[in-house]
């Protein structure tokens, strides 16, 4: 793909968007970068959770835990959103590959949440984002946090209770605008390093960095990436939704060459028309399918 050819595809499909939109491919056999808006700040939402098991793994390899090592579910580490966990019985024992498993490929957040509390805020950000020089990069608040962030509720609240009448208008709110100082947020192209760095072995070894890729490749939520690429075109993957926010970021496997593909729109600051059009990011999702056929 040539310079202009992408830039011809993100000008035609950002003139149907006014929400904020941000792309960074690399052809990873020839080195080569694409960039549209890739160093600008978008919400995480559950991309986050790549960070997370970036280390985990970075922990497993230095023997503090196994994938085999095994954790009751507890109530309190139960997190509505995505996931099934929050819906099983107090009690049960998942391994942590379990864990890592349900947290990438169903987006579960009870089971972000579990390992996000194992390996810790701090680890996460001395030992992946600081040394990747991950500088716009933030990964500080849990699933139930980000929740409470998003829709200013207290952590823990039931949003049925909170919000009787259906969800309130969260456009330009400040978890979605970068005006909060904790956060969970990044940019394409520096969560496109750490996909980088699992493709090539490059993170804790080629081992280590291939049991994740083969976690990321299991993804179940495939209307993005995936949707409009040549039936059985195996993608390593991990989307993230927040109120209008539709990302996907991963590595796509194809016969003439590999590429990473991260992208992200931001629908929560579009315009009221395309805000109010969108309410379960369908229009997001739509957009980022389409960006990624015609790459």
């Amino acid at each position: 793909m040539d310079r202009k050819l992408f830039c011809e595809i993100i000008e035609k499909h950002e003139r149907t968007a006014t929400g904020d939109l941000g792309v960074y491919v690399k052809d990873l056999s020839s080195g080569e970068e694409f960039m549209h808006n890739a160093q600008d700040v978008y919400p995480a939402a559950s991309v986050f959770k790549i960070f997370v098991l970036a280390e985990l793994f970075r922990q497993i390899g230095e023997g503090r835990f196994s994938l085999e090592d095994r954790f009751p579910l507890k109530s309190e580490d139960k997190a509505t959103g995505s996931g099934v966990l929050q819906l099983m019985d107090d009690g049960m024992v998942p391994t942590l590959k379990d864990y890592a498993t349900l947290m990438m490929i169903l987006s579960d957040n009870t089971a972000a949440d579990f390992l996000f509390k194992l390996v810790g805020k701090d680890n996460i950000l001395q030992n992946v984002l600081q040394p990747l020089g991950l500088r716009d990069t933030k990964c500080d608040l849990t699933c139930r946090e980000l929740v409470a962030a998003c829709f200013q509720t207290e952590v823990g609240a039931d949003l049925r209770t909170c919000f009787p009448n259906g969800r309130p208008n969260l456009r330009n709110t400040s978890a979605f605008t970068g005006g909060r100082a904790e956060n969970d947020e990044t940019t394409p192209a520096e969560v496109g390093k750490i996909m980088e760095l699992l493709y090539t072995g490059a993170w804790q070894g080629k081992e280590s960095d291939d049991q994740e890729m083969r976690i990321l490749k299991l993804c179940q939520t495939n209307g993005r990436i995936p949707k409009y690429l040549p039936k059985g075109t195996a993608v390593a993957h991990k989307t993230g939704t927040m109120d209008r926010v539709v990302n996907d970021v991963g590595i796509v496997y194809t016969s003439k060459g590999d590429y990473i593909l991260s992208m992200f729109y931001n629908g929560n600051v579009a315009d009221e028309t395309e805000y109010a059009a969108n309410p379960h990011g369908y229009f997001g999702e739509e957009l980022l399918a389409h960006i990624s056929r015609d790459i």
